[in-house]
């Protein structure tokens, strides 16, 4: 808003030295601390104007001597620099030429000898006023278009790392700033994972090479995420060199080459109790960075957070929000006012940030539940591996798939030897140790990414064996013998081993639509079964008439 008293800068585009005279005499009956009035005769040269100096308005002659027409002008001028009003002056009064002007950029159209001199300032103060609304209803614009794609970025990703870079390249490139970045700080859900939480920059644009690993960065961020939660409000410094920081912090913004910042806390709801601990550790954090960077940072005193019951700072009992890090923009070439709208912008920007980031932690939870829920649903719990239903599942995907393919499909059966005498004599404990280690011996024999080891039911088990010959399922049954043999695990009550032994059945086959798993099922079964029958701790093969041979260890 203009204030009553404000010196205003006007650039006057006129070639007709009794013109400009008469507008200077106007605009110069004020005292010279309201209007300030440069004079140029060309649209060229004001261009250069323009591009030197900072304007606060252009009056502009149409019929200037000049390359260039009317509207055509205009336009270059806005161009140029389009937050500038443009109030234009001209000899013909004419209610088109007034429309033409106007739709070309212009704030308004004054006829030359119809205006006297309050008109004319309260045109310059209107076009202003007009501008600035034009330009506050475009930058709102842009915001929204801006926060509605970044809001749909988040409906249609779960990506957080993808959003965050997105949302830095998108608001360095809005703000024209010369680089953002956002900083998560210190985790204490890594702690938790037993790794060393510390600060990190998780997205950045315009950094150059090195930044991230810089010390003085880290040191700087670190500060920012302590003055954040100690203020609970935004940082910003138009000006690093002019603002009053204690110790050295002016030194290490300079040597990271910061002219001007503004950073934006970025919060996530949570207890207490998780918020109390994040702000601790920022503290120490900051600490340890500070003693790292052998006291380069000045920190002031401050008190470490009360237990949960005591008098805990009022906004974080209030609030239950905890800092998860900042959106930070930093200017380098120079000092910069930062805006209201501009401070605005980054805090609706970090609110959609959080969203983003709860909602992708949601999903990495719901992603590592339905994980677990998936391996309870597919595991056997007492000895680690496949259960029956995995197996069914498995046995009739490659059934099926083998068929198309027309390529073997081998199945082995175990049994081991005698286990109920084994359980009687050892007790369940000692039961179901013996079975852990059988079937951790099974699994690593059938080894490759297409096997699949499975607890069949009680004390047998059974090895799926895609495009496997006869011969192959063989020599993996045989390794798994000498792999429970080798274990040397006593069994006392075996009539035939001092040791635990296996039975086993193999049956292959090239799968066909019109039968089943069943049936591979059937001559591992009988294979088994005729193993038992002739001993046990031997291996049978069923033969493709669905007899068996016995093929003895």
């Amino acid at each position: 808003m203009l204030t009553r008293n404000q010196s205003l800068k006007i650039l006057l585009v006129e070639d007709d030295l009794a013109d400009a005279t008469l507008l200077e005499d106007l605009l110069g009956s004020f005292s010279e601390s309201l209007f300030r009035l440069q004079t140029v005769k060309s649209v060229e040269i004001a261009l250069a104007c323009l591009e030197a100096e900072k304007f606060d308005a252009v009056l502009l002659d149409l019929s200037v001597s000049d390359s260039l027409g009317g509207s055509e002008a205009i336009a270059v001028l806005k161009a140029r620099s389009p937050t500038v009003p443009v109030v234009v002056l001209t000899d013909i009064n004419d209610e088109h030429t007034g429309l033409s002007v106007l739709r070309s950029g212009a704030q308004d159209c004054l006829v030359k000898g119809r205006f006297h001199r309050t008109l004319l300032v309260r045109a310059i103060h209107y076009a202003i006023e007009r501008q600035r609304i034009e330009e506050q209803l475009r930058q709102q614009a842009l915001r929204e278009r801006l926060l509605g794609k970044m809001i749909e970025n988040i409906r249609s990703s779960i990506d957080a790392a993808s959003i965050l870079q997105s949302t830095v390249a998108e608001v360095r490139q809005f703000l024209k700033t010369d680089r953002v970045l956002i900083y998560r700080c210190q985790d204490w859900a890594s702690q938790f994972d037993r790794e060393e939480p510390k600060g990190a920059i998780v997205a950045g644009d315009g950094l150059p090479f090195g930044y991230i690993e810089n010390p003085n960065i880290s040191a700087a961020l670190a500060v920012s995420c302590f003055v954040l939660v100690e203020s609970q409000s935004v940082q910003a410094i138009a000006d690093v060199s002019a603002t009053d920081l204690a110790g050295s912090c002016k030194e290490l913004l300079a040597d990271c080459e910061i002219a001007a910042v503004v950073s934006v806390p970025i919060w996530q709801s949570g207890d207490w109790e998780t918020a109390n601990k994040t702000q601790e550790g920022i503290v120490l954090e900051a600490e340890k960075i500070e003693d790292a960077a052998e006291n380069y940072i000045w920190l002031p005193a401050i008190d470490k957070p009360q237990a949960q019951g005591s008098n805990a700072p009022d906004s974080i009992a209030e609030n239950r929000n905890n800092l998860w890090g900042m959106l930070t923009a930093y200017n380098c070439s120079g000092v910069r006012e930062w805006q209201q709208w501009e401070i605005d912008f980054l805090q609706q920007l970090a609110n959609q940030v959080a969203i983003a980031i709860e909602q992708s932690q949601l999903y990495r939870k719901l992603a590592i539940a339905n994980q677990k829920l998936q391996q309870l649903a597919t595991t056997d719990g007492l000895t680690g591996i496949a259960n029956r239903r995995q197996f069914d599942r498995v046995l009739m995907l490659e059934w099926r798939r083998l068929a198309r393919e027309k390529l073997p499909l081998s199945l082995i059966i175990f049994d081991i030897d005698f286990f109920k005498l084994y359980n009687e004599f050892y007790g369940h404990l000692g039961g179901d140790d013996c079975l852990r280690q059988v079937a951790g011996a099974i699994a690593i024999s059938a080894k490759r990414a297409g096997d699949l080891a499975a607890r069949y039911g009680g004390e047998e088990f059974a090895v799926v064996l895609p495009n496997t010959s006869a011969e192959g399922a063989n020599a993996v049954a045989r390794k798994i013998c000498d792999g429970i043999a080798s274990l040397k695990l006593p069994h006392a009550r075996s009539p035939i081993d001092p040791y635990v032994t296996l039975s086993c059945g193999i049956a292959t086959a090239v799968p066909s639509g019109e039968e089943s798993p069943d049936t591979l099922i059937r001559s591992a079964d009988s294979a088994l079964y005729q193993a038992k029958t002739e001993g046990k701790n031997r291996i049978c093969h069923a033969s493709s008439k669905s007899e068996s041979s016995p093929i003895l260890m």
